[in-house]
């Protein structure tokens, strides 16, 4: 039963994705940004007029007390958001001034619901239906301009309008009657664009997700790119990060591969080649190729001594044989090793430094791949050191 609950609630009210949700926040407080100090402005000088013309035998607290509360309340909302806008924007502070946006809409909304609603029953007969159209519209405006939430939208929906609907219904007659008909079907009208418009941030956002992604990413192996690459390292440096380093992997007899087993037989075997860099690089480390058969590995945070280390870790994850079609092949790598700060501080710098160290623990020409039956070569390190980089060949 409460599976069932559950499903109704995300079919009624589906949860944002928590991949785009961050985005999702600043989307909208940047839309809100625009169009609540419009809000906050006309609503002060609405009411002004508004509270200028009430009618003179209601209580001072309606005439005036309700209206200056709601103008006082406005104002210092419309400076908070006009503050707003000068300020970096985090998700944090999204965040919260979307939430603090219900919290003060709607008690407005229902503020000059009521204040309307009290007027209407002290005005003359010929002015009484002024004041439910302007408390109509109004809450229809504000409903609008908060539409990129969906919360806050219902609700100062339901604060604005239910006031006005009771006292509309209470009267008996039989216009009132209609037009309370005539707002319930604008408003259900209204909800229906906002969910809609819901919708389509969230179609919007994961699709923009979505092309950065591929952006990023190498199509065969799922790794990053050279422009991940590049952005990875431009973050690493930005932090300040000197232990920055990159091992650059060149497989050793590749071309071989593609010509005894095909091209496609190529490629499921840099699938897997980088499948296993990516599980023996960890999480922090970004796993990018970066030519045909070419990958780069950025390390964060790693000393010369666990650079060897890891980047003969690599290698080693590569000695075992790869099934590739129901056939074991075995394929030989060389690996170009550079640290910043030694190495240069750039990524520029760095691939240059580890490019010079691949190409001097390159084999002297292209070894052919071996079967599973062949006894693999072991990895060791080599002495060249160009530039104080450091190569590795398996």
């Amino acid at each position: 039963m409460e599976g069932e609950t559950r499903g109704w609630r995300a079919r009624l009210w589906p949860p944002v994705p928590a991949a785009i949700a961050d985005e999702l926040a600043l989307m909208r407080v940047a839309r809100l940004q625009v169009l609540v100090p419009l809000l906050y402005a006309t609503l002060i000088a609405v009411v002004s007029v508004a509270m200028l013309a009430a009618a003179g035998e209601a209580h001072w607290l309606i005439r005036y007390g309700m209206p200056l509360t709601a103008i006082a309340v406005s104002a210092i909302r419309l400076v908070h958001w006009l503050r707003s806008r000068s300020r970096p924007m985090t998700v944090a502070a999204a965040r919260r001034l979307i939430a603090r946006l219900a919290l003060i809409a709607v008690p407005i909304a229902a503020l000059c619901s009521l204040w309307t609603s009290a007027s209407w029953l002290f005005s003359e007969p010929g002015q009484r239906s002024y004041y439910p159209m302007f408390m109509v519209m109004g809450t229809l405006t504000t409903a609008f301009c908060l539409a990129s939430v969906r919360g806050a939208t219902l609700a100062v929906l339901g604060a604005g309008l239910a006031p006005v609907v009771a006292a509309l219904l209470a009267t008996g007659n039989r216009m009132d009657q209609i037009a309370v008909a005539i707002v319930i079907l604008a408003v259900a009208f209204l909800v229906r664009l906002v969910f809609d418009q819901h919708d389509q941030q969230i179609e919007m956002l994961e699709l923009r997700r979505k092309l950065q992604r591929q952006a990023m990413t190498d199509p065969l192996t799922g790794l990053a790119n050279r422009r991940a690459l590049h952005m990875a390292a431009e973050e690493y440096f930005a932090d300040g990060r000197d232990g920055t380093a990159l091992v650059l992997i060149d497989l050793d007899g590749f071309k071989p591969v593609n010509d005894r087993h095909g091209h496609a037989a190529g490629d499921l075997l840099l699938i897997a080649i980088g499948g296993r860099l990516r599980a023996q690089a960890g999480e922090a480390a970004t796993v990018a190729r970066i030519g045909g058969d070419e990958f780069a590995i950025l390390l964060p945070d790693c000393d010369a001594e666990a650079l060897d280390v890891r980047a003969s870790a690599l290698l080693a994850v590569l000695a075992a044989p790869f099934p590739i079609d129901g056939q074991p092949i075995r394929i030989g790598a060389s690996a170009g090793l550079a640290r910043a700060p030694d190495d240069g501080t750039s990524l520029l710098d760095l691939m240059r430094s580890a490019d010079e160290a691949l190409y001097a623990a390159k084999p002297p020409r292209d070894a052919s791949p071996v079967s599973a039956a062949s006894p693999a070569p072991a990895p060791h390190a080599a002495a060249t050191r160009p530039r104080r980089s450091r190569a590795a060949r398996r």
